[in-house]
């Protein structure tokens, strides 16, 4: 089902994902997406499809305004206004994230930043 992000935070949070894609058509068989802003308290559906039937390990970066990010050991290139990119696409704006691997469940995920 969907892939939900949700933000537990104070401030605002920025997200993206990168989920598999095989064959993305401009390199690559993973897509990034992002980005998506979450008020505090609310909750996005940042992907309609069948997150499971994708992949179950997806990937996930997001940051606030005040410094806090929710990272990992995953690097990606990634832009700072909204994009959809195969995973071997950048610009001359990107800057380099470290993503998170999460596992999405049978049923509608909700992957929440603290």
């Amino acid at each position: 089902m969907s892939l939900r992000f949700r933000n537990n935070h104070h401030s605002t949070v920025w997200a993206m994902y990168e989920r598999f894609f095989p064959n993305c058509p401009d390199g690559g068989d993973w897509l990034k997406v992002g980005w998506f802003q979450i008020e505090p308290g609310q909750e996005r559906v940042v992907y309609t499809g069948d997150a499971d039937a994708v992949n179950r390990f997806w990937y996930a970066y997001a940051h606030t305004s005040d410094g806090v990010e929710w990272g990992g050991t995953f690097p990606e290139l990634v832009p700072v206004r909204r994009f959809e990119w195969c995973e071997k696409i950048s610009d001359t704006n990107s800057r380099t994230i470290h993503m998170h691997q999460f596992e999405v469940g049978a049923t509608n995920h909700v992957h929440t930043f603290r």
